[in-house]
Formats: structure tokens, sequence, C-alpha cells
């Protein structure tokens, strides 16, 4: 009802929001966001408002967000008022001169509780879910590493910035192929969930696991020619927590910068997960892709190795025919990221990082087209005839 105060709440799996620094003054809510990593910016909000059923709200936050505060010069933010269909606010603005990035709507909530976000979200409940849904496939099994419930372990948890205990997570592992293939089989690599706040790579990487479990002709084919290793959730702690770059145990420490073994030993969470690449992929791995996000808001981007021959490669060229807005941009191996680790320790013949972009009013169908795509490109590139149209 109006006339009851408005609750703000993101204590939950994938909230993030400092609540104890907001406030509400009238119609207009001002937001206090948190980064973990770098102090005095924001970047992942994600939060529930109670109390605002018939009321016409403006949302209100510094425009001081993490990446370059032009970044929310396009932005627009997201909200659902029935926990599954999620909406673009009708206005999101930023002031340069006031500092602030404002959104709303023009027309009052319809609902008493309405949970709003930076992006859509993807929470380590939906990994689970996702993962035991697809568990029942006949093509998906458990990797070396894991076990019948396609565990690899569990995450050490922890207390995070704002003091809520963080639950140990599951970190999970599974394979999808067709196991009375007769003959070798390509090796590829499907992983995210690196860093918490890159939601978006997840959606990509659910809709192409279910196109490779799917009925599709071109499905089945590539399933023949090709082993598929997924780790859907590298870093779950840090995304229950909302976090941006980090582990919930090093706050202090990107978590897409030590996937190597002699770094990785006082991290729990990614020596887990990369001592299982390890043991999968016995070492070797013909094609790896890390999905991550970032926040330009013109085109999705594939980062991979020009100087190597990538931006040629047969299933980057097929990805780039079938969603032409894609861009390429040049990387090399600076520093010791899952792409460093695939090129140097898995000696992978193709390996990238593909950046998934809050682009402004793409719709989450769009994001599942994005990793149908992905499988399609996949087929073309280890099965189809390179002379076939």
């Amino acid at each position: 009802m109006p006339d009851q105060p408005i609750l703000l709440d993101a204590d939950f799996d994938s909230g993030s929001l400092d609540v104890a620094r907001s406030s509400v003054k009238g119609d207009t809510v001002l937001l206090a966001g948190r980064d973990n990593f770098n102090t005095g910016c924001w970047k992942w909000l994600h939060f529930t408002a109670s109390n605002v059923k018939g009321r016409t709200l403006t949302f209100q936050i510094g425009d001081n967000f993490d990446t370059d505060r032009d970044r929310l010069n396009h932005h627009q933010m997201v909200y659902t008022e029935d926990g599954e269909r999620w909406r673009y606010f009708d206005f999101n603005q930023r002031d340069a001169d006031a500092e602030t990035f404002s959104f709303g709507n023009h027309r009052p909530f319809t609902s008493d509780r309405v949970t709003v976000a930076y992006g859509f979200p993807y929470p380590v409940s939906r990994v689970l879910s996702h993962s035991q849904k697809i568990r029942n496939s006949p093509w998906v099994s458990p990797t070396p590493s894991s076990d019948a419930q396609l565990l690899l372990g569990m995450s050490p948890g922890g207390v995070d910035d704002l003091g809520r205990t963080i639950p140990p997570n599951p970190l999970l592992g599974y394979q999808i192929t067709d196991p009375s293939a007769p003959g070798p089989k390509k090796s590829v690599v499907l992983m995210s969930g690196v860093h918490p706040n890159e939601t978006l790579a997840n959606h990509v990487l659910e809709a192409l696991c279910d196109w490779l479990v799917g009925d599709s002709t071109h499905a089945a084919a590539v399933r023949s020619k090709a082993r598929f290793l997924i780790y859907p959730m590298a870093n779950p702690d840090g995304r229950f927590a909302g976090y941006n770059r980090t582990t919930v145990q090093h706050v202090e420490r990107d978590a897409n910068r030590f996937w190597r073994e002699d770094l990785w030993q006082d991290m729990p969470d990614i020596a887990t997960v990369g001592n299982a690449l390890l043991k999968d992929t016995g070492g070797r791995v013909d094609v790896f892709i890390d999905l991550h996000c970032w926040t330009d808001t013109q085109h999705h981007v594939g980062i991979l190795c020009k100087e190597e021959g990538y931006w040629d490669d047969p299933f980057w060229r097929a990805m780039v025919a079938l969603e032409p807005g894609l861009a390429s941009w040049d990387s090399g191996w600076d520093n010791p990221s899952t792409e460093t680790l695939a090129f140097k320790h898995l000696k992978a013949g193709f390996c990238m990082t593909f950046e998934l972009m809050y682009l402004p009013g793409e719709k989450l169908k769009h994001l599942r087209r994005v990793g149908g795509h992905m499988g399609e490109a996949l087929y073309r590139s280890l099965v189809a005839d390179p002379s076939d149209p």
C-alpha cells in the first residue's frame, strides 16, 4: 500500500545492494551500490523493493560505475513483478552534472514486490536446477572429476563484505557427447561464472547446452564427433554474494588472474575447477570457450588472438556469419586467465573469451538465440563439409 514504508532487501542469492546506506525519500529510492573490488564504485545491482503496489517510483544511484561512468549513458535497468517476466524500465537516464543515474516507469507498479537488477540475473540456484534437469539427458554424464550428481566439490563459502554468511556452493562439471559414437572425438571445453556479475554469459551457456542435448540432426552430428566438457559456474560464492570480479575468500583478487597451478593453491574454488580441467582434458583440448560479460553497449565480442589465426578460425567465421553484429578484439597471453591456461597448458587449437554485452533492449530470447548459434557454429566447424554453402 502507498502509505506503508518501502522495504529494500538484497540478502538473497546474487543480491547486491548496500541496504544500510540506501534510503527512500517520497517516491524516490536512493540506492547505494557496492563493489568489493573497486572501492568507491559499483557494478552489479540486484535487489527487491516491497510495499510498492500503486506507486510510481524513481530509483536513483550514483554514476560512479566501475569501468567508466559513460558506460551508463545508454544502459537500461530491468525489473520483474512476478519473478519470471523481466522488463526494461521506461526511462534510464544519466545526469553527468549531478553524477547520478535514474530509472523508473511512467506508471505505478501493479505488484506489491518488485525485483530490480542491472541486467538479467542468473543466480546459483538456476545453475543447480539446470544441471539437474540436463542430467536426465542420455547425452549427459559426469566428467572424470565429477560424481554421479555432476559434483566436482564444494566451494568454501565465507563471509562477504557486508557481513553476510555465504554458504558453500556446488562446483559442477559434466560432459555432453554420444557415448555410442565410434572413433576419436574432438575435445571442447565450455565454462562460465568466473566473474560473478557477468550473468548474461550463463544465459547463453544454458541455451548452448540445451542445443547440444536437443533433437536436431546437427546436434546429434556434433555429439558424435566431439566431447563437450562443461563447467557452468567457476565462482559460485562470488555469484551468490553479488560480487563483481572476485571470490568471497579473496576480495582483492580478480578471479580471472589466477588460472595457473602455482597461483590457485589458496583459492579452493578456482583450484577445484582448474584441477578438474587438467584431469578431464588429459592436458589437451581442441576448442576452449570461456563465456563472460562486459559493459560495452554496442555489440557482443569475441576476444581471441589474431596472431594465432583465431580470427579466421572456422568456428569464429561461422559464428560471425550467424551473428553479423559480433566484433573481434585481439588478445594475448599476458595474464594467467582461463584463456591463457587453455593456450599454454591445455595446448588448445582454438581458445577465446566470449564477451556478452548488456545491449539496450536486448531480450532473453535473443541471448538464447546466440547460444543456439554457438552450437550451430560448432557443428559447422567440427562436422560439416566446408564446401557446403
